[in-house]
């Protein structure tokens, strides 16, 4: 009798657990530019999307957020190369390049602190250089200070708007303050500029899962099926949109 309770309890964990991560999947979105490369490309790749957001993808160069993110202090006395661009910038306040050197290996450290004093820096010496403004943003994107990253990316938009993944990533910080309807917005704008843009169609699901739009949902998954077949989130994708009234 213990036996078969001990099985039962043993399943009911393993089925809660399978469902946990299928759910996870499919209430997150993903970065703009894919999946590893955001971590030291500034120039445009969309970010990693933190625990709370979409699948796990965050830029070609996009790095999942990780738990340091915020900045810990400790990349200046660990790193040489970090030491040598803080102090080359700190000596030369008003080399742009001195600037933007520093907080790109800061921000490829995950110290997103120290990335964005010296991206702040380089913009008060270029305020609309559509480089530092997006490793500003991804700076407080990774920080979890999704307010502040939306009006770096808007910023940045405004220089350069035909930017795809700057677009989606506008649209995750918005889809990580709850607001489904406007980051639904901003991954329609990504698709006006790339209609083949495959995360703004993830995103789109993640979002319309998020809202309950089945409809919305279904189109993604559709063009999904399309554009990435392979896509791993699309059984997860079509098992939530099944359970939807």
């Amino acid at each position: 009798m213990s036996k078969n309770l001990l099985l039962c309890v043993i399943g009911i964990v393993v089925g809660f657990t399978v469902g946990f991560f299928i759910t996870n999947a499919v209430t997150k979105p993903v970065a703009g530019g894919g999946t590893a490369a955001r971590a030291a490309s500034p120039s445009g790749d969309a970010r990693p999307l933190s625990p709370d957001q979409m699948g796990g993808e965050l830029p070609p160069g996009h790095p999942s957020v990780d738990s340091d993110a915020g900045g810990g202090g400790s990349a200046a006395s660990t790193s040489a190369a970090a030491q040598a661009a803080m102090e080359k910038a700190d000596r030369s306040p008003k080399d742009f390049a001195a600037q933007t050197e520093a907080a790109r290996v800061f921000y490829g450290l995950h110290d997103y602190d120290k990335a964005a004093l010296y991206a702040e820096r380089a913009l008060k010496l270029k305020g609309t250089d559509f480089d530092t403004l997006v490793l500003m943003g991804n700076a407080r994107y990774d920080a979890k200070d999704f307010a502040a990253a939306a009006g770096f990316y808007e910023r940045a938009l405004a220089v350069k708007p035909a930017s795809p993944d700057v677009r989606t990533d506008l649209g995750n910080t918005h889809f990580n303050r709850g607001d489904y309807d406007r980051a639904l917005a901003e991954y329609r704008k990504s698709l006006a500029v790339d209609p083949g843009h495959v995360n703004s169609w993830r995103n789109i699901a993640a979002a319309a899962l998020q809202k309950g739009d089945k409809k919305a949902a279904e189109e993604a998954v559709a063009q999904l099926s399309r554009l990435s077949p392979q896509s791993q989130e699309l059984e997860a994708y079509r098992q939530r949109i099944a359970q939807m009234p």
